[in-house]
């Protein structure tokens, strides 16, 4: 069913569209968004992934990276279904609203794709970024204190 312009959300298709998000592969066609928008900065998220795609290897700066921005992508993706759930949305709206979670979805898929195939250890490597970022609020933490 296509959106109506100014049509409100039916109860029904709310189900509907909740429902082929939690599908297991509602990303598999979907786009990803061309742009994001974290911390008030714009970041071209298809060519980002792109460029991460090509690379043989990734830096441990890169692989923390990837992490924030997957935990970013799922914090909106998760914003954008409640929004689906509980906002009063035109069709039109929650269709838009939609397609840029499955399009979310996909990113989080490609990203965890990228990690895990160039970081055949990257359990270990994220223990140890991790572990070196604990480190480092530790110290942080210890020299507010003494100061």
């Amino acid at each position: 069913m296509a959106p109506h312009d100014e049509e409100a959300l039916s109860t029904h298709e709310r189900e509907r569209l909740l429902h082929r998000l939690h599908g297991y592969l509602v990303w598999v066609g979907a786009e990803i968004p061309d742009v994001v928008e974290i911390n008030g900065r714009s970041i071209s998220l298809h060519e980002l992934i792109w460029k991460l795609f090509n690379k043989r290897e990734l830096t441990d700066r890169e692989i923390a990276g990837i992490e924030s921005l997957i935990r970013f992508l799922e914090k909106k993706e998760a914003c954008d279904e409640r929004r689906i759930a509980k906002a009063n949305l035109t069709e039109e709206d929650a269709y838009t609203l939609y397609n840029e979670a499955s399009g979310l979805l996909r990113a989080i898929m490609d990203l965890k794709e990228i990690e895990q195939g160039r970081n055949p250890d990257k359990d270990l490597r994220r223990r140890e970024v991790r572990k070196k970022i604990r480190d480092a609020h530790a110290l942080l933490k210890f020299v507010d204190e003494l100061g």
